[in-house]
């Protein structure tokens, strides 16, 4: 099934290290191509083979890999069922501390992936995990509002919340004045009811990010109740009318979601940039990152989304890139992957920027501190 939230994955993978024989990662796109088949089983008859050849010496690693590869084969043919997903990663390795763990994602991957190393390959899974991380949708009126939980590009779970509807009328008069009154009331019990449910759910399912949508009034008068580190999380305010579809939040509010992350990354670097010129919590280059993760210093750790060997891996495997040429950067992917893995090892927040060229100034990386020495 899909998950809500990866980090927890992404921590117990990073911890799997000094494995005696070769790990597997697997990344399959599992939607279908533009005259509606799927293409992962092409995919998997040739991706082995070259890793494969790599061990011809070496009867024991050979002999791993291809378990692993039966392994996830009968995974696939028992367990996945189409359509369903959207991809799937899969982390495969027989030997010592053995590892299976296959994740489901209704996010998108862009296209097929299959890494042979010494440890798990974590870094399309972890920038899967920030491009949808958790947010809150929720669409208001002054009487229902629709709360929506989404996560990895898909709703998680959703509320309703109704309360009594009121009526217009032209009675006149202190009874006109009496009934406005009640009407008040009623609003204000309503909203007071929606920001609790909102504030609890920013409280128990690690939401990010906040998106408004709905009647002026009501988004107006809820903003009054909300306590001001959850009014804080609100990165948009829209107008789709509360009885819109699930999918039509879902699509309006994940577009909204991933654009307003895009604007921040400016600001992220920025802010990292002046801590740094001012001798303020932050470090910026491999050296002085890798120096930081030494320390047990880093934070958050600030990396590029398209590093410069994924865009040649890619390109090479025809497969289709959303990242233009200018906005890559030129480390490795390695290096990256190395620095993700570390991140996540250390409880450390990883900040994917969509645009590298932005990293230029701080030599490709950065961090942010949690303390000075």
């Amino acid at each position: 099934m899909p998950i809500a939230t990866l980090e927890p994955v992404l921590d117990r993978l990073a911890r799997f290290t000094d494995a005696p024989m070769p790990v597997v990662s697997l990344y399959l796109d599992l939607t279908a191509d533009q005259h509606g088949r799927q293409t992962h089983e092409q995919f998997l008859e040739r991706a082995f083979a070259e890793p494969s050849a790599t061990y011809a010496s070496d009867s024991t690693f050979r002999e791993a890999l291809r378990r692993d590869e039966a392994r996830i084969r009968a995974y696939l043919e028992s367990e996945l069922s189409l359509p369903g997903p959207a991809a799937l990663a899969v982390f495969s390795c027989n030997g010592g501390d053995e590892l299976f763990e296959a994740i489901a994602l209704d996010a998108p991957l862009e296209g097929h992936m299959l890494y042979v190393d010494e440890v798990p390959h974590l870094f399309p899974l972890a920038r899967v995990a920030e491009q949808y991380a958790t947010y809150a949708a929720l669409v208001v009126n002054t009487n229902t509002a629709r709360l929506y939980v989404c996560a990895t590009g898909t709703v998680q779970r959703s509320e309703t919340i109704e309360n009594e509807k009121t009526q217009r009328t032209s009675v006149g008069g202190w009874s006109q004045a009496r009934y406005q009154r009640h009407v008040e009331d009623i609003h204000l019990k309503h909203m007071k009811e929606v920001s609790e449910a909102l504030e609890r759910v920013v409280r128990d399912e690690g939401v990010k990010a906040v998106i408004l949508s709905g009647e002026a009034q009501a988004i107006a008068l809820l903003r009054k109740q909300l306590h001001e580190t959850v009014d804080a999380l609100v990165i948009d305010v829209m107008r789709l009318d509360v009885n819109a579809r699930e999918h039509e939040v879902l699509r309006a509010t994940l577009d909204a979601f991933r654009r307003k992350d895009e604007e921040n990354d400016r600001d992220v670097v920025d802010a990292l940039l002046d801590a740094y010129r001012s001798r303020g919590l932050a470090t910026v280059g491999v050296s002085g990152v890798r120096a930081a993760f030494e320390r047990g210093q880093i934070d958050t750790l600030v990396v590029p989304a398209a590093p410069a060997s994924t865009a040649a891996d890619r390109e090479s495997a025809h497969v289709g890139l959303s990242t233009p040429v200018e906005q890559r950067s030129r480390l490795d992917e390695t290096l990256v992957e190395a620095l993700v893995s570390e991140a996540h090892r250390t409880s450390a927040t990883v900040r994917f920027v969509e645009d590298a060229s932005l990293l230029e100034a701080a030599g490709g990386v950065g961090a942010f501190l949690r303390f000075r020495v």
